[in-house]
């Protein structure tokens, strides 16, 4: 009997990286029963699967993505894949709205957000805050929302879709009550986009209305553009409570951050490496196919593992330590070829620009001890549940 049959969702979400090492080590190709499918946990492996996608095709059935999403970017192969990137992403580059928006409104959005949380001070008292929910998820999800052109609805609004969307992605056991839940959210939110679609003019910079001048259908746009939300949040939100958890909690590294603050981007992608907040892709065997020693049959379910392949001891070395002069490539935070993560220069930015932001605020900010350790959670999307902070009384 192999490791699969001991290995459940819960563990995974609780606690995923002793239950990869041993993977990675003993079974790096393994079925799990509960889930139905096969992890795939090496660098190397993973890379042939997206490499070779007429063996290991994105087009699964079932398909959690789609289920949740509709059919999108994520659940097609090339050369269609390539088409419908090539009308979504342009919004996204340094070009396009998303720098605009960098240019122009992200840290005006992080100084209302840090604004509102500074307002809630008692005089001579400290400023308690959750970075998490009081400043990532608004400034991720307001971001989103300006580039997208669905800031009418709110940033709360927008982390509820997010939030509903990802629970039936992430839902690998099927359960019915999570699915129906998420059709409610998915509805609400395709009347929403599809209210934007029919207003757009032809002056419109939004990032949907340059979709629909690109000649996407409908449809595409909707199910594409729930697919930006729900992966389009969570990332930055998690690399910003990540990144400062991690200088707040190693004040040697934070030392070297402050005395050469251009080493911010080098931190922010260790920390991606290491964390990985978004953790899997699933493909579908086309055909009989040999994977890392192991026999897979044609029609299998098989999920690339990004969060262990970053931390593979074969491809990277000491891969657990954070490392800013670390010189072996690329990570696979934001996925590997030719689905990678379109929005992934507008994550990175937030995440720099909100932390910077942060620290500029609150210099002498530091973890409140008295909320007890940051505590991770989740497999599919990993991140901290809240990051309790005190800013001291000026």
């Amino acid at each position: 009997m192999g490791l699969g049959a001991e290995i459940s969702l819960a563990d995974l979400e609780a606690s995923p990286e002793p239950i990869l090492a041993r993977l990675r080590s003993e079974e790096p190709v393994c079925r799990v029963d509960a889930l139905d499918m096969w992890l795939v946990t090496r660098w190397d492996d993973v890379a042939f699967m997206e490499a070779t996608p007429d063996v290991f095709t994105a087009a699964t059935e079932p398909s959690f993505l789609a289920r949740a999403l509709g059919q999108n970017m994520l659940t097609i192969d090339p050369p269609e894949h390539a088409r419908l990137s090539g009308i979504f992403k342009p919004p996204f580059l340094s070009k396009g709205r998303s720098g605009r928006f960098v240019a122009e409104e992200l840290a005006e959005l992080a100084e209302r957000l840090l604004d509102e949380i500074v307002s809630r001070r008692v005089d001579g008292e400290p400023i308690r805050f959750d970075v998490m929910a009081d400043y990532a998820q608004p400034l991720s999800a307001g971001s989103l929302a300006i580039v997208l052109g669905l800031d009418d609805h709110g940033f709360d609004r927008m982390w509820a879709w997010c939030e509903g969307l990802c629970a039936d992605i992430a839902n690998f056991e099927n359960d019915p009550a999570r699915t129906a839940e998420a059709e409610v959210v998915k509805a609400e939110l395709g009347a929403a986009i599809m209210a934007r679609i029919e207003a757009t003019t032809s002056e419109d910079e939004a990032a949907i209305a340059r979709f629909v001048q690109a000649g996407a259908t409908p449809e595409e746009i909707v199910n594409n553009v729930r697919l930006m939300i729900s992966g389009g949040i969570n990332e930055p939100r998690d690399g910003i409570g990540l990144v400062t958890w991690v200088l707040l909690d190693d004040p040697d590294l934070r030392s070297v951050i402050d005395a050469d603050p251009g080493r911010m981007r080098r931190l922010i992608e260790e920390v991606f490496r290491v964390h990985s907040p978004v953790g899997t892709v699933t493909r579908q065997t086309t055909k009989d196919i040999e994977l890392g020693g192991v026999a897979i049959p044609k029609g299998d379910l098989v999920a690339g593992v990004l969060r262990s392949i970053n931390l593979d001891e074969t491809h990277w070395t000491d891969p657990d330590r954070i490392d800013l002069d670390r010189r072996e490539g690329s990570h696979a935070a934001f996925a590997l070829g030719a689905h990678r993560c379109l929005g992934e220069w507008l994550g990175r930015q937030e995440v720099k620009v909100g932390v910077e932001r942060l620290l500029a605020r609150f210099p002498d900010l530091r973890l409140d001890d008295g909320s007890g350790p940051v505590e991770l959670h989740g497999f599919e999307f990993r991140g901290p549940r809240a990051v309790h902070v005190v800013a001291p009384a000026s």
